[in-house]
């Protein structure tokens, strides 16, 4: 660096023949930096965070002033100067508060000189301004290698706790799936007994209505079981020409008698209805299916569902959109997390199971929610689908 500014011998006993002149300067050079600096918002924040610590960089700037002046630019002069730069890291100061705090310096040691008017003052001005730069350099430098040192051992932790997280998921659905093999069979025999046990009593028996209820917990243990097994133990997709439009509205008519259904205005709006899709058509009609569902939720008691098919480049969007209550940016984050719900009854599970049947196709699902204006699901799947990086085998 030196070599490059061109900093020689000469400009070397230049600046050593100003510390004596000029250290008295010194004080007056260091309250005009701090001064300044804490007219900076972000710079008083820093500041405020510890009381004692602009005392303290005073004298560490006094130190260094003098340093400027000593005539001694070596090895460990360099090594002194990049401490300055981390430090700046670690206090969390913006890179570029150094060029201004640079130039408040420049101009204070400059007006010095020009006021002590020494002989030969536009050589000693050139050796300062040629210093300077140096040291902007050094700090820059060091403060970028600190400051990527410091984002790479954050992103290191950020991918060791995902990794760790996808890790404990990964045992918890080869456990769930160990035990959801395990209650299909048991819990399907008892729901064939309870039936029988139905079948003989009469319509007004006061134990009907027991047994009616058993079968829906029943029922939907059963559902809990099953999408174990399908995020647990995914398949590949198996496709063929499905019309897309078609298959939602096979979807719809499907859950128009459920509950949840009941005072839900639903709009369809194809932009293409006949055209197909190379799919797996039990796999996207349960991703619309768990849509749906989740959508008439959201609208509670009343509402309107619309969905869309919309035509893209190379692909297809299937928009689902309610007006019901939405999502906070907190469950919206987490809103594809596995075992993740907000809901009393539910696996947390249907759109983690979603987003991995989409992705499988090539695919990609993505949410738009606020707080009471509902929220917007779009699925959009490629014309034809590639597996090569599903990560299902």
């Amino acid at each position: 660096m030196k070599q490059y500014v061109g900093f020689d011998e000469a400009d070397a006993r230049a600046l050593m023949e100003l510390k004596a002149p000029l250290s008295g300067c010194f004080s007056e050079v260091i309250e005009v930096f701090y001064t300044t600096l804490s007219r900076h918002p972000r710079a008083k924040a820093v500041f405020a965070i510890d009381p004692g610590m602009i005392e303290r960089l005073k004298k560490s700037l006094r130190l260094w002033l003098t340093e400027l002046f000593e005539g001694r630019y070596d090895d460990a002069y360099y090594d002194r100067r990049a401490r300055i730069g981390r430090t700046h890291v670690r206090v969390d100061l913006p890179q570029h508060y150094m060029f201004t705090a640079m130039n408040v310096v420049r101009l204070g040691l400059a007006t010095k000189i020009r006021e002590l008017k020494p002989p030969d003052i536009d050589r000693k001005l050139g050796a300062l301004h040629k210093l300077l730069d140096i040291e902007l350099a050094i700090m820059n430098e060091t403060y970028r290698e600190d400051l990527v040192s410091r984002l790479q051992a954050i992103e290191q932790d950020h991918y060791q706790t995902k990794l760790n997280k996808s890790e404990h998921l990964a045992a918890v659905g080869e456990l769930a799936a160990s035990l959801a093999h395990e209650i299909k069979n048991p819990l399907a025999g008892i729901s064939g007994a309870i039936q029988i046990l139905g079948q003989e009593l009469d319509d007004d028996h006061p134990h009907k209505e027991i047994i009616e209820e058993a079968l829906r917990q029943i029922d939907r243990l059963d559902a809990a079981v099953k999408d174990l097994l399908i995020y647990a133990r995914p398949k590949p997709p198996v496709t063929a020409p499905v019309p897309i439009y078609q298959l939602l509205q096979r979807a719809l008519v499907l859950l128009r008698e459920e509950p949840a259904f009941r005072g839900v205005r639903i709009e369809c709006n194809p932009a293409d209805s006949e055209s197909a899709m190379e799919i797996d058509e039990a796999q996207i009609q349960q991703v619309l299916t768990n849509l749906l569902i989740n959508a008439a939720h959201a609208c509670q008691n009343g509402g309107t569902i619309q969905c869309r098919v919309l035509p893209a480049a190379t692909s297809k969007k299937i928009v689902i959109e309610d007006d019901g209550i939405g999502m906070t940016r907190d469950v919206l984050d987490r809103a594809f997390e596995p075992f993740y719900t907000t809901k009393a009854k539910g696996t947390g599970l249907g759109l983690a199971i979603c987003k991995r049947i989409v992705e499988s196709h090539g695919g990609t699902i993505t949410l738009d929610s606020r707080p009471g204006h509902g929220t917007r699901v779009t699925v959009e799947l490629p014309e034809r689908v590639g597996f090569a990086e599903t990560g299902i085998s």
